[in-house]
């Protein structure tokens, strides 16, 4: 069963939720969200069931108190310094979104504690389309919007179809707007936007699977597949789901866990 636990850091704390039994070690550094993760452990817990038996899996957030101008090498910083506090020498890494980024630079910087690597939905450095959708949600929480914000952040992260079929559960999961969650969310756009690790690329030596959607509607396919060329890695390309195309694509966790085990 999940449990999750916070975790004090020098700079702030960090949640976690961890599961499995696995001697492996897989750490899940999610995407931008307005609210956390901490509430969503069992399901987080049965969307990655396959992973329990090889693995223990962790997933590992944010730090809940940055200070403003945070970066995202800062939050690769943070998440090394758990990897310490839970004693994980290496482990195999999945980041999407946001959490690709920060993957990037868990590798970049700490290459010793990444043995395998899969970065999904992300970019090495801001694009047009990139910089507009963040744009628009920064301008939106700034003025307390955030119903308006979480109705946009769906249909942009999600594919059409996904919107119809869970059009319910996406309403009742809309979370309780606080100002400590806003000043969060509008740190964590600032240091997506800031982002860039392109010419640092060559410095991740661990075997790396890039994923992407064409219908990626916020870090865009073509940013996936600039990383995935400068580093001549494996990638894949999905072409009927979103930028959330890690929670639509029935077997792309699959795809993960084939990429870790593959000899």
């Amino acid at each position: 069963m999940a449990k999750t636990v916070t975790l004090p850091i020098k700079n702030g704390e960090v949640e976690i939720v961890r599961f499995g039994q696995g001697n492996k070690s897989f750490v899940i550094l999610p995407g931008l969200s307005y609210d956390g993760f901490f509430e969503a452990a069992e399901e987080i817990e049965r969307a990655y069931a396959a992973f329990a038996k090889d693995y223990t899996v962790y997933l590992v957030d944010r730090n809940k108190w940055p200070h403003e101008g945070y970066t995202v090498e800062e939050i690769a910083d943070d998440t090394a310094e758990v990897f310490e506090q839970l004693k994980i020498e290496k482990a195999d890494a999945f980041g999407a979104s946001l959490g690709g980024m920060v993957a990037q630079a868990l590798a970049i910087r700490h290459p010793k504690l990444v043995d395998r690597l899969v970065i999904g939905s992300t970019l090495a450095r801001p694009n047009e389309t990139f910089l507009s959708v963040l744009s628009r949600w920064k301008s939106l929480a700034k003025v307390g919007k955030i119903e308006d914000l979480i109705t946009d952040f769906y249909h942009t992260i999600y594919c059409p179809a996904t919107l119809r079929q869970y059009a319910a559960a996406l309403d009742a999961a809309r979370p309780i707007a606080t100002e400590e969650k806003t000043r969060r969310f509008l740190i964590y756009v600032e240091a997506a936007k800031r982002f860039d690790s392109f010419d640092s690329l060559g410095r991740i030596k661990c075997k790396t699977l890039v994923v992407a959607s064409r219908g990626d509607r916020v870090t865009t396919a073509e940013g996936a597949r600039e990383i995935a060329e400068k580093l001549a890695c494996d990638y894949y390309e999905y072409e009927n789901f979103g930028h959330a195309v890690f929670d639509e694509a029935p077997d792309y966790k699959e795809r993960i866990l084939d990429h870790f085990l593959r000899k």
